[in-house]
């Protein structure tokens, strides 16, 4: 199936060139039927140069050109009408604008009434192919033809065909997106809503969403071209009948699409072209169109000044919307109901708005995007580098690309992935240098130390550009790769390692001799530490190397004299069981020192307590 919008000025023939080409009657309102004036959209279908071929029928009124987007956003093929008997028209123009500015590149351009042209219509046809040339249809097929007498309607039906021959088959890139255009309710069926489908196809029961607000329900069944099927393609017209969901909940501008495949905003950055003689500045109220949506939208040019040209623009909307770097839009001054510009979403996810300085490098960074848009592995390089780091699922949602092909991509431009999220190489870089930095400034100041605080390495990390989110995960792979140890609680650079000057040195070998003195009766640690001049960072060193053994706050051994003390207990106990006393007797000390040597023997599983009594490893 293929979908073909309409476009040209009011009561030109639209909606009488559909119905003579499908048989069907595309108003849907018995107004529009009684007036002759299409005021909404309108739908039909028929098989045409070998394809089905569903139309979607815009009405052609200057006061219903919201009307008009709102079926012609989804849709890439257009047939182009113009009267002979009028010729060009204010909304040939803007209709012309519009299909250009979304981007539409296929068509067809039927000169309508022909019957009523002296000349057939040759005349109309010939301004109309000038005033195409150097826009997005200049060189598309143009027939003059007669809904009332079916002239040239085969020859039309024969340049269709072949159009949409040579237009691309309509993207799947397993990210369904369908436009609701139409919202109702069918007895005995629940929600119903129609639009025209892109990106991946649907299946009968599977979960969706309606966006914004996900709003969840499940289809129920799928309806194309007024057939039931299990399935529908990207491309096609569709009706899904939704269980869970309200007709109240779904409204003309929502996007129904698979959960977590896509992400709301309300605020995007973006390339746009202004139309000729127009001018896009903060004055003035804007609306966007995209897709079947519409909404209040603040303009905001990135650069500062009014655009009248092309340029960037920074979009605030009054509700949220669901896209993707790629799409495109139309912007109307809401008090003119003037159509201005239109261009190509490229940040749905933009930083906070760039001011002074930084104006002009958000500029550059926005060019890169848009070199970039239509290749979504590329995009997402660009995404990540400008954040240093994104959360995967939310990257490949803002630049189109499928969730599972993001770990590919991440792994061609070399990204590193660390759990959900993915991090630029620069920033990672950036971020290690500076937790080695802050490790070695810390080491500098504190060379007896084995280690700094992790809290230390978290902050330059984040100073660096770390999420508070990521710090963790990040310094745990850098203790992985290597590039940072762990001590402990504390960490290290890879370089390092604890040295003494002299003087601690010194202080050092006091201390050991004055607790070895009397090695299972030691004096008061903190006495023992101040006679020889040893600080507390002196006395953390000797536990860490295993020289020095606290068993209390006050109280240690040195870890000959706990190794003696296992030794000895050997010799007096071999192979039964003794007491507390008993060791203390074999040690010649008092209960002062035996109890806590006997419970650091415990730790370390020299000893084993039964009730009041122990034995030693190995025995029973």
């Amino acid at each position: 199936m293929r979908v073909v919008c309409t476009a040209g000025h009011v009561d030109h023939g639209k909606s009488s060139l559909v119905r003579a080409l499908t048989g069907m009657e595309p108003d849907r309102f018995a107004e529009e039927r009684r007036r002759g004036l299409t005021i909404d959209l309108g739908f039909a279908w028929a098989d045409l140069g070998g394809h089905t071929v569903a139309f979607v029928d815009l009405p052609g009124h200057e006061r219903f050109i919201a009307n008009m987007l709102a079926g012609a956003g989804p849709v890439e093929t257009a047939l182009f009408v113009v009267a002979a008997d009028e010729g060009w028209k204010p909304q040939s123009q803007e209709h012309l604008d519009i299909l250009s500015l979304l981007g539409t590149s296929h068509g067809v351009v039927a000169i309508t009434r022909a019957d009523l042209a002296p000349d057939g219509g040759r005349a109309t046809a010939d301004d109309v192919a000038a005033r195409l040339a150097g826009g997005p249809l200049a060189g598309a097929p143009v027939v003059c033809c007669s809904a009332l007498t079916g002239a040239g309607l085969d020859e039309l039906r024969g340049a269709l065909g072949d159009v949409l021959t040579a237009a691309p088959e309509p993207r799947e890139d397993e990210r369904p997106r369908l436009w609701v255009d139409r919202s109702f309710t069918v007895k005995g069926a629940g929600t119903v809503v129609t639009g025209t489908l892109t990106g991946g196809g649907l299946r009968v029961g599977e979960e969706l969403t309606l966006l914004p607000g996900d709003r969840r329900g499940r289809v129920r069944g799928l309806q194309s071209l007024g057939r039931q099927v299990d399935a529908a393609a990207p491309g096609a017209r569709v009706a899904v009948n939704l269980s869970g969901v309200d007709r109240m909940e779904a409204r003309r501008g929502d996007a129904l699409v698979r959960p977590g495949h896509w992400v709301e905003t309300t605020a995007l950055e973006a390339w746009v072209r202004v139309l000729p003689g127009e001018r896009l500045d903060r004055r003035g109220a804007w609306h966007l169109h995209a897709g079947s949506a519409r909404r209040l939208a603040a303009v905001v040019p990135v650069a500062g000044k009014a655009l009248e040209a092309d340029g960037f623009v920074r979009l605030e909307l009054d509700e949220p919307l669901a896209l993707q770097a790629g799409d495109r839009f139309v912007l109307r001054e809401a008090g003119r109901w003037r159509t201005v510009a239109g261009g190509l979403a490229l940040d749905v996810r933009p930083p906070a708005p760039a001011r002074g300085r930084t104006r002009a490098a958000r500029v550059e960074q926005l060019e890169a995007r848009r070199r970039s848009v239509g290749r979504p592995a590329e995009l997402l390089l660009v995404h990540v580098r400008e954040r240093a780091a994104a959360r995967a699922a939310g990257a490949a949602a803002a630049v189109g690309l499928p969730l599972g092909q993001a770990g590919e991509a991440a792994r061609a431009h070399r990204l590193l992935t660390l759990g959900e999220w993915l991090v630029h190489a620069g920033a990672a870089a950036a971020w290690t240098e500076a937790s080695l930095d802050a490790l070695s400034a810390h080491h500098l100041r504190h060379p007896m130390e084995p280690g700094a605080p992790r809290d230390l390495v978290f902050r330059a990390v984040q100073d660096a550009g770390c999420p508070p989110e990521l710090t963790q995960a990040f310094v745990d792979t850098l203790v992985g790769l290597g590039r940072v140890v762990s001590e402990g609680p504390a960490l290290r650079h890879p370089a390092h390692e604890a040295t003494l000057d002299q003087a601690q040195a010194g202080a050092r070998d006091a201390l050991l001799a004055a607790l070895d003195a009397e090695p299972l009766a030691p004096p008061g640690l903190r006495d023992a530490m101040t006679a020889a001049g040893a600080g507390d960072a002196l006395v953390r060193e000797l536990e860490r190397r295993g020289r020095l053994v606290r068993v209390a706050p006050d109280l240690a051994f040195t870890a000959a004299a706990v190794d003696a003390a296992a030794a000895r207990l050997r010799e007096a106990f071999p192979g039964r069981p003794f007491t507390a006393s008993e060791a203390r007797q074999a040690w010649g000390t008092t209960r002062k020192y035996a109890v806590p040597l006997l419970e650091e023997l415990d730790r370390r599983r020299v000893t084993a307590r039964s009730g009041d009594q122990r034995v030693l490893s190995g025995t029973s």
